[in-house]
């Protein structure tokens, strides 16, 4: 199975990870650092002092200004990607293609565009803790490694999200851009996971996947239904208010998720299953709002 086919990955080879300075690890690589050095792509000029390299001064501003000036450079660094995949099992959920599938797509992308900046990205799906994870990969030619690794991948068990970031934190120390993808259907553990990541030096990107039955499901009346999380089963009447009042809760819900990632330094993109997947590309890497820089 290919999760991008020949025209998503088109689109993606137009496309960029912008990560800030601040969040790149210390090898040289496709993002600027803000530390000054001999790197390759110019920054600023600068009086020129007594002990200066110079091989550094710029001869054609002499020329025009009779002024000794030396040429600063921007090193670049590396900038890790970290895609981190809600497997749980709500993620199973949706119709025509479950919200795993368009989930799938995204974290291929994510990573296929990390890995043409020449950066690493590793895949890293979550439940309960942090799962297996990819190697750390670097080329566009690891790809269809990408693709076997998340072809293979199945929802089902339960969220810890803060689990999952400690783990995170606890295996990968090195600073990077962060990419959770999920659906958000767990009531708690966001809010701290975030404020984990943010605290951490870390960009964070959250890239919410629903499905139109998180939102409004249709049935009525007195069901029994499954929770594929936790494995219970409840009987209940479900009526029309009943509906109404679930609807305000999920919107609350990711209303505050969303104010949390934002709280983090964060961006927040919604992306619904239905949306055409060239579109959903388009809005991912966009970056949804952000409440800007904490530094």
């Amino acid at each position: 199975m290919k999760l991008l086919d020949h025209a998503a990955r088109r689109l993606l080879d137009r496309l960029q990870l912008a990560v800030r300075p601040g969040s790149t690890a210390t090898r040289q690589g496709g993002h600027k650092s803000p530390v000054l050095a001999s790197g390759v792509e110019f920054a600023d000029h600068r009086q020129y002092v007594p002990g200066d390299d110079v091989r550094h001064i710029d001869w054609k501003a002499f020329a025009r200004h009779g002024q000794l000036t030396i040429r600063q450079f921007e090193e670049e660094r590396d900038a890790r990607v970290y895609v981190m995949l809600d497997l749980s099992g709500s993620m199973s959920r949706g119709a025509p293609v479950a919200k795993l599938e368009m989930a799938k797509r995204l974290a291929a992308s994510f990573a296929y565009v990390g890995m043409r900046q020449f950066d690493r990205a590793l895949v890293m799906p979550f439940g309960d803790d942090l799962e297996r994870e990819t190697r750390p990969l670097r080329t566009a030619a690891d790809l269809p490694e990408v693709d076997r690794f998340l072809t293979e991948c199945g929802a089902g068990g339960p969220t810890s999200f803060a689990q999952a970031v400690r783990s995170l934190a606890e295996r990968f120390p090195q600073r990077g851009l962060v990419v959770v993808i999920t659906d958000l259907m767990k009531p708690e553990g966001w809010d701290a996971g975030f404020r984990t990541i943010g605290a951490l030096g870390h960009e964070l990107r959250v890239v919410h996947v629903r499905c139109p039955e998180d939102l409004a499901p249709d049935f009525q009346g007195e069901l029994e239904l499954f929770d594929v999380e936790d494995q219970r089963t409840v009987r209940l009447r479900v009526s029309r208010d009943l509906l109404d009042a679930y609807r305000k809760e999920i919107e609350k819900h990711v209303g505050s998720c969303r104010d949390s990632a934002r709280r983090a330094g964060g961006r927040f993109v919604d992306v619904p299953i239905e949306m055409p997947l060239e579109m959903a590309l388009r809005r991912a890497f966009a970056g949804g709002d952000s409440a800007g820089a904490r530094r």
